[in-house]
C-alpha cells in the first residue's frame, strides 16, 4: 500500500475518477425525485451557472428548448448584477451550482423577481451547516421556505483540487432526469447498461501521447472542433484543460463554423485540433472532410469517437478526455493542490453585491 502523502491531488483524483460509474449508476437506480407542481407549471425557464455550472446550463437549454414544449434561455452570472426585474417576470430561475459559489448567489437573490426558483446543487441547508457556512444553509433553508426547489445532484465534498471530475458529470445526469419528467418529453434517459460504456471512454492513444509527450503543441491553446448541439455545452470539454493542466483554454468551434475563421487563423499561426464526433451520418461527412482540410495544411488532427447521440455522447466525451487530460497531469506533475493564483481571486469569485 502506497502511503506516500498526495502532494499534487493525484491520488484524490484517481480515486474520484474511479468513483463515477458507481456513483452515476446510484443517480439512476435511484431515479430523479418528482417535481413540484410549481416546476411542471413552468413554461419559460432562464438558466445559469459559471464554471463546469455553465455546460449544465446550457445543456438543460438545449433539452428544454429542443425535447419539450417549454423555453429556455441561458444568461450569464453577470447579467443578474443590474438587469431589471421586469426582465423576469413570469419566468422560472434555475441556478446551477455544485457548492453554491459566491458568483451563484448573485442569481439566487434575484428569486423574488421570478415566479419559481430551482437550484442544481450537491450542498444541502444540513452539509452547509456541517461545514460551518451558516450563511449558505440559512440561504438554502430560505428557498426552500419560499417554495422553491433544491435538485441535488454528487459530490458534495468535490474540494481540495482545483479541477472536479465527478460533479461535471453528475449534472448532465441530473439535468437529463429533470427534464425528462416534463408532459410530453423526448428526452433519453439512460439506464445503466447504455450509460456505463460512456463512463469508461479513453482518450485514443495518438492524442494521450501527443498531450503527454508534446504538450507545447497544446499549451498556448488549440481548436476544439464538434457538432451542435454539443457545440452549444461543451464548455467544460475546453475548461478541463485550463483548470486540469493550467493550458490555455482551447477554442470551440462547431463544424461549419470552423471555417469561418478558426481555420484560417489556425493555418497562419498552426496549432492541433481534436475533433469530437458521434454518430451522426451527416457528422460522419463533416469529420472527414474537417481532417481532410486540416492535414492539407499540415496541422495535427486528432479525432475522438463515441458512438452515442449527441446528448449521451457529452458523457463518453467528458469521460475520454478526463484520461488524456489526467494522464498529461501525471505525466507532468501538475499540482491540483496548490494551483497557481490560489486564494488570489476572491476578488470576482467571492463577488456577490449582497456580500
Amino acid at each position: 500500500m502506497n502511503n506516500e502523502p498526495d502532494l499534487l491531488g493525484h491520488k484524490i483524483l484517481a480515486s474520484r475518477l474511479e468513483s463515477i460509474p458507481s456513483i452515476l449508476g446510484a443517480m439512476l437506480t435511484q431515479g430523479p425525485a418528482r417535481l413540484s407542481a410549481a416546476t411542471l407549471a413552468s413554461q419559460r425557464f432562464v438558466v445559469t451557472g459559471t464554471g463546469s455550472s455553465e455546460a449544465h446550463a446550457r445543456y438543460l437549454a438545449t433539452l428544454l428548448n429542443l425535447h419539450t414544449d417549454r423555453a429556455a434561455a441561458y444568461l450569464p452570472l453577470s447579467g443578474f448584477v443590474d438587469a431589471p426585474a421586469d426582465n423576469f417576470s413570469g419566468k422560472t430561475l434555475v441556478v446551477f451550482s455544485q457548492g453554491v459559489s459566491p458568483n451563484a448567489q448573485i442569481a439566487l437573490q434575484r428569486g423574488s423577481d421570478f415566479e419559481h426558483t430551482i437550484l442544481f446543487s450537491a450542498t444541502t441547508p444540513e452539509a452547509a451547516q456541517a461545514a460551518g457556512k451558516l450563511d449558505r444553509a440559512e440561504m438554502l433553508h430560505a428557498l426552500i421556505r419560499s417554495g422553491g426547489e433544491l435538485v441535488e445532484f454528487p459530490l458534495a465534498d468535490e474540494y481540495t483540487t482545483l479541477i472536479r471530475f465527478v460533479g461535471p458529470l453528475a449534472g448532465y445526469l441530473a439535468a437529463l432526469q429533470f427534464a425528462g419528467q416534463f408532459p410530453g418529453s423526448r428526452t433519453p434517459l439512460p439506464c445503466a447498461e447504455s450509460l456505463n460504456p460512456l463512463l469508461t471512454a479513453k482518450a485514443p492513444l495518438d492524442l494521450r501521447d501527443a498531450m503527454r509527450y508534446l504538450p507545447s503543441a497544446f499549451a498556448g491553446g488549440f481548436n476544439l472542433i464538434t457538432a451542435a448541439p454539443i457545440s452549444d455545452y461543451s464548455q467544460n470539454l475546453a475548461c478541463k484543460f485550463m483548470e486540469g493542466l493550467f493550458w490555455t483554454c482551447p477554442g470551440i468551434s462547431d463544424f461549419l463554423q470552423f471555417a469561418h475563421g478558426p481555420f484560417q487563423q489556425m493555418t497562419a499561426h498552426p496549432k492541433p485540433a481534436v475533433i469530437l464526433q458521434g454518430n451522426g451520418a451527416g457528422e460522419a461527412k463533416m469529420v472527414e472532410r474537417s481532417v481532410a482540410m486540416l492535414r492539407g495544411v499540415g496541422a495535427n488532427a486528432y479525432v475522438l469517437q463515441v458512438d452515442a447521440p449527441p446528448l449521451l455522447s457529452i458523457f463518453g466525451f467528458e469521460a475520454a478526455l478526463n484520461d488524456a487530460v489526467f494522464a498529461a497531469m501525471k505525466h507532468l506533475s501538475v499540482d491540483q493542490v496548490n494551483w497557481p493564483g490560489k486564494g488570489r481571486d476572491d476578488l470576482l469569485y467571492g463577488f456577490c453585491p449582497d456580500s
